[in-house]
C-alpha cells in the first residue's frame, strides 16, 4: 500500500507540473502566439511554421523578450508577405516567436537557427541579443536572391526558453521581381548546432549538384574561349576567333555569378549579368555574320555596330549604380532607371533574327543552316523569357516560370529548355567554327601552295649565276622579304661585248606582283634580241603594263654599258645609280604603267676604269629599325662602294620588310696586250 501510495503521489505531481506548463503555455500565448515547445531534440530539428507575430516598421524594442505583441498580426512563414495583405511593402519588419523548452528536457546543448531563405536580408535575435544576421541589413545592404538563396545558420547559444525576434530589410522592388516578394519564405528551422549545419551542408550539396549540368557547359565554354583567345592573340587578322572567344565569356561567366556553390550578393550580380548579356549579343551576332558570309553586307554590320553597342551602353547603367546604395534612394528611382535602360536593350536583342534573317537565300552548308536554327530558336526563347520574365509583379505572366521547369534530370541536376537550346546553340557555334577553321586552313594551304609556285617562278626569273662577260665585274644579292616580293633585275649580253643591265621593282607583294615581275621579265629578255636602246625598251614594257596591270605600277632602271666605258640609261621612277659612292643624275620618267604614251629619254655617260656603278632597289633606302628609323640615302651613299652582298646584308641587319636587290658592275682594265 505504500509502494501503491507514494506512486499514486509521483503520478499526482507530474500531473499538477503538465498542468502548471499548459497555464504558462495559454498565458505565454495570449502575448506572443502560440509558443513552439522544444523537446529533446537530439539529432533532429524543428521547423518553425505555423503563425508568427509580424509588424512593419522598425524599432529594436521589439526585440525584448518582454516586449507585448498580443497586438500584431500573426502571419504564415514560408510566404511572403506581401502574399499575406501586405502588397509592394518594402523596407523593415519584424517576427517574432515563443519557444518553450519542455519540462525534463535535456539540457547542456548548444541551440541554433536554420534560415533556408530570405527576402531580403534579416538579423537574430534571442532574448533581446543580437546572435547573427542572413546578409547584411542598411546602410549599405548586402542581399542575395538572383543567385539563388543562401542558407545560413545562427547560433543561438546553449538551449533555453526565450523570445526569437528576427529583424527583416526588404530591398525595393527591381524590374526583375516575382509577383510576390518580401519576408521569411521559407520556413526557419532549429535545432542542435551540429544538426542545423548538417542541413546547411545537405543545401549547399543539393545546390551543387543541380548545377553539374551549368558547370559543364562552363568548363567546356571556358576551355574554348581560352583556346581561341589564344590563338587570336597570335593571328589578329581572324577577327571571327575574336567574336567565339567573347561569346564563351557568357557561359562561364553565368555559371560563375548565378549556378556556383558560392552565392554573390544580389548587387553584384545585378550588376554584370547584363552587360555581360548583351556583350555575349553582340558576339554572336558577329559570329553569325562571320560564319554565315555576311561580312560583306556594310549596312547590316554598320547596325549590328550600332545596336550592340546601345544595349551595353543601357545595361551599363544599372551597373554604375550598382555602385551607390540605390537602396536608400527615393522609391521607385532605381526601378525607373532600371526599367527605361533594360526594356530598350530586351527589344534590341532580337536583332539577332535580322542577323539571321539576312542569311536566307545564301548557299550554306547544313552545319551553318543548323547555327542559323540554333540562333534563331535562341533567340526567340530569350527574348519570350526576358518578356515575360520581367515585372511578372504586374503583367502575372507565368509563361517564363513554366519555361524555366525541369524538362529532366542528367546526375541529379535539372535540364530545362533554356539549357538545353543554349546548349544546343554552344554545340552549333563549336561545330560550325570548327568548319570555318578546316576551310579557312584549306584555303590558306592552297594559298602558300601558290605562293611557293610564285617564288618558284621568281626564284626563276631572278639569276642565280651571274654570266661572265670580259671586261666587266658583275655582282649581285637580292634578299626577298617574307612574302613574294616585286623586285627584278637581269643581266644580259649583248653584242661588242656589252651589257644590258635592268633593275626594277613592282608595286605590291604576292602572286599578282610575281605575275607582273613575270610579264616584263619576259619583255625585256624578248626585246633585247631586237633593240638595246633602254628608252625603246621602257616605253616597250611600259605598253605591256598598261595593256595588263590593274591599277598597278612598275619602277625600271635599264643601262647599257660596252666595254670601252659607254654609258646609256633610261630611268623610270627608280631610284638613280651610285658611281664610285656618288649619285649620278639620270633623267626621270613615269613609272610604267602610269600613261599609255610615255616616253624614257636616255642619258648618256662614260666610265673610267675601275669605276665601280651601283643599282639597288628601294628596299635598301626604305629599311627601317624598331625605332621606325630609316635606313635613308646618307646612310645608303656611304656603303654604296661596298660589295652587292655587303650592301644588302647591311640593310637587313638594319631592319627590313620588303625585298632588296642590289647589283654592282666594275669596269675592269683593258687587258695589255704582249708583243
Amino acid at each position: 500500500m505504500r509502494a501503491h501510495g507514494s506512486c499514486a503521489h509521483r503520478h499526482g505531481w507530474a500531473a499538477l507540473v503538465l498542468l502548471l506548463f499548459s497555464l504558462v503555455s495559454a498565458a505565454l500565448g495570449q502575448q506572443t502566439g502560440s509558443p513552439i515547445v522544444l523537446n529533446a531534440l537530439g539529432r533532429a530539428t524543428l521547423p518553425l511554421d505555423g503563425n508568427w507575430q509580424f509588424h512593419e516598421g522598425d524599432n529594436l524594442v521589439w526585440s525584448s523578450p518582454g516586449y507585448d505583441d498580443s497586438a500584431w498580426q500573426p502571419i504564415q512563414v514560408g510566404r511572403s508577405w506581401e502574399g499575406q495583405d501586405h502588397r509592394n511593402y518594402t523596407g523593415f519588419a519584424w517576427y517574432r516567436r515563443r519557444l518553450v523548452l519542455a519540462p525534463g528536457s535535456t539540457t547542456g546543448w548548444t541551440l541554433a537557427l536554420y534560415l533556408p531563405n530570405v527576402d531580403s536580408a534579416c538579423e537574430v535575435y534571442w532574448n533581446g541579443a543580437l546572435k547573427g544576421a542572413y546578409g547584411k541589413l542598411p546602410p549599405n545592404p548586402v542581399w542575395y536572391g538572383l543567385g539563388g538563396s543562401k542558407p545560413s545558420v545562427v547560433i543561438l547559444g546553449p538551449v533555453e526558453s526565450g523570445e526569437l525576434a528576427i529583424r527583416v530589410w526588404k530591398a525595393p522592388i527591381v524590374f526583375l521581381n516575382r509577383p510576390e516578394e518580401g519576408g521569411l519564405i521559407a520556413v526557419p528551422v532549429t535545432g542542435s548546432a551540429e544538426a542545423a549545419r548538417g542541413l546547411e551542408i545537405a543545401a549547399k550539396y543539393a545546390r551543387l549538384n543541380a548545377a553539374q549540368f551549368p558547370l559543364w557547359v562552363a568548363r567546356l565554354a571556358g576551355l574554348v574561349g581560352v583556346v581561341t583567345l589564344l590563338l587570336w592573340l597570335r593571328n589578329r587578322k581572324h577577327l571571327m576567333l575574336l567574336w567565339l572567344s567573347m561569346a564563351m565569356v557568357y557561359p562561364t561567366a553565368r555559371y560563375l555569378l548565378i549556378d556556383a556553390p558560392n552565392v554573390l550578393p544580389f548587387r553584384v550580380t545585378y550588376g554584370l549579368i547584363e552587360p555581360l548579356v548583351a556583350i555575349n549579343d553582340m558576339a554572336i551576332w558577329f559570329l553569325l555574320i562571320a560564319l554565315l558570309g555576311l561580312q560583306e553586307r556594310k549596312r547590316l554590320v554598320q547596325w549590328t555596330w550600332i545596336i550592340a553597342l546601345t544595349a551595353i551602353g543601357l545595361e551599363l547603367v544599372d551597373t554604375v549604380c550598382q555602385f551607390f546604395d540605390w537602396t536608400a534612394w527615393p522609391p521607385h528611382r532605381f526601378l525607373t532607371i532600371d526599367v527605361m535602360t533594360t526594356l530598350p536593350a530586351i527589344y534590341m536583342e532580337l536583332w539577332g533574327l535580322v542577323v539571321v534573317f539576312a542569311a536566307f537565300g545564301k548557299r550554306l552548308d547544313p552545319g551553318r543552316w543548323i547555327l542559323a536554327f540554333a540562333a534563331l530558336l535562341s533567340t526567340l526563347l530569350t527574348a519570350v523569357l526576358d518578356m515575360t520574365g520581367l515585372g511578372e509583379r504586374w503583367t502575372h505572366w507565368t509563361l517564363s516560370e513554366r519555361l524555366h521547369g525541369p524538362l529532366f534530370a542528367i546526375g541529379g541536376s535539372p535540364v530545362n529548355l533554356h539549357m538545353l537550346v543554349n546548349t544546343f546553340l554552344l554545340l552549333a557555334i563549336l561545330y560550325s567554327a570548327w568548319r570555318y577553321a578546316e576551310e579557312n586552313s584549306q584555303r590558306q594551304s592552297a594559298l602558300e601552295q601558290e605562293l611557293r609556285n610564285a617564288r618558284a617562278v621568281q626564284q626563276v626569273l631572278i639569276p642565280d649565276v651571274i654570266p661572265t662577260v670580259s671586261g666587266f665585274r658583275v655582282e649581285s644579292a637580292y634578299k626577298p622579304a617574307g612574302e613574294v616580293g616585286g623586285d627584278f633585275f637581269q643581266i644580259l649580253p649583248i653584242a661588242n661585248n656589252g651589257l644590258l643591265v635592268v633593275i626594277g621593282d613592282v608595286s605590291g607583294k604576292g602572286i599578282p606582283a610575281a605575275l607582273t615581275v613575270s610579264l616584263l621579265v619576259g619583255t625585256v629578255r624578248t626585246l633585247a634580241h631586237y633593240t638595246t636602246n633602254p628608252g625603246e625598251i621602257l616605253a616597250a614594257m611600259n605598253q605591256r603594263m598598261i595593256a595588263r596591270s590593274r591599277g598597278g605600277f612598275t619602277t625600271c632602271l635599264i643601262a647599257r654599258i660596252n666595254a670601252e666605258g659607254s654609258l646609256v640609261a633610261a630611268n623610270a621612277g627608280h631610284l638613280p645609280p651610285y658611281r664610285n659612292g656618288e649619285e649620278i643624275y639620270i633623267e626621270n620618267g613615269l613609272p610604267l604603267g602610269l600613261v599609255a604614251d610615255a616616253e624614257y629619254a636616255e642619258t648618256e655617260l662614260h666610265l673610267e676604269p675601275q669605276d665601280m656603278l651601283t643599282l639597288l632597289s628601294d628596299g635598301v633606302v626604305e629599311a627601317r629599325n624598331q625605332a621606325g628609323e630609316l635606313f635613308g640615302f646618307e646612310r645608303t651613299q656611304t656603303i654604296s662602294r661596298q660589295s652587292a652582298e655587303a650592301i644588302a646584308r647591311a640593310a637587313q641587319a638594319f631592319g627590313h620588310d620588303d625585298d632588296i636587290t642590289v647589283v654592282t658592275l666594275t669596269l675592269l682594265p683593258a687587258p695589255v696586250l704582249q708583243a
